[in-house]
């Protein structure tokens, strides 16, 4: 990773914390000197940040200059559930022998009681949180660099999406028991049930436009 990349890393997931939370509002203009200086960086990471976040679709260009927050419409929404389930089975079913190690197993159930403290917290952003490290420490097990590039740029879009509440938010005391039937049929190694188990997961209901 170079200088620059390693420099504007940190302040890509800052940009993206600040849409998820509105202090960037969607569809408007990103404003660079107003930003850097809450950021507390130069506008050459500044603008590196948001070309890695443009081209994974967080942020796009103007056609007079400048960059706009994405503004996520249910199409859109629909093809980041799709594609999550088209190439989440390829990863878990890679990551089922990986999750037969003991200190695997500890690691993913440690995600699932972060997942339950935020629930019991009513703690949405710990929830989304924790269901994108349940997806993160899964496809990093299965070993495919591919998927897990992918899964960079769709990360970024799914924390937004959660955050700003874009789908309509499953019922909170569902979040854990939907992750742990998914965590036993992966422990299992239940290779059959495992895509239809994933295609249900991860297919949100899209919240209406209003």
């Amino acid at each position: 990773m170079s200088e620059l990349a390693e420099l504007a890393h940190p302040v890509t997931d800052r940009i993206v914390d600040m849409i998820a939370s509105g202090s960037l509002v969607r569809a408007e203009r990103i404003k660079e000197v107003e930003v850097s200086e809450k950021l507390g960086v130069s506008r050459i990471p500044l603008r590196e940040a948001m070309r890695t976040l443009e081209s994974q679709g967080v942020l796009e260009a103007r056609e007079r200059g400048g960059m706009n927050v994405r503004a996520f419409t249910a199409a859109q929404i629909q093809e980041l559930s799709d594609v999550r389930a088209a190439l989440e089975p390829i990863a878990m079913r890679a990551a089922v022998p990986a999750l037969q190690e003991k200190p695997n197993r500890i690691a993913l159930n440690a995600i699932i009681e972060e997942m339950k403290w935020a629930v019991e917290q009513r703690d949405r952003r710990g929830i989304a949180a924790a269901d994108i490290d349940f997806h993160s420490f899964l496809i990093e097990l299965s070993g495919n660099d591919l998927i897990g590039n992918i899964w960079s740029g769709l990360r970024l879009q799914m924390q937004i999406v959660f955050r700003l509440e874009l789908c309509v938010p499953t019922n909170l005391e569902h979040v854990a028991p939907k992750h742990l039937a998914l965590r036993d049929v992966l422990f299992r190694g239940d290779l059959d049930g495992l895509e239809a188990s994933i295609a249900d997961h991860v297919r949100p209901e899209i919240r209406p436009s209003t």
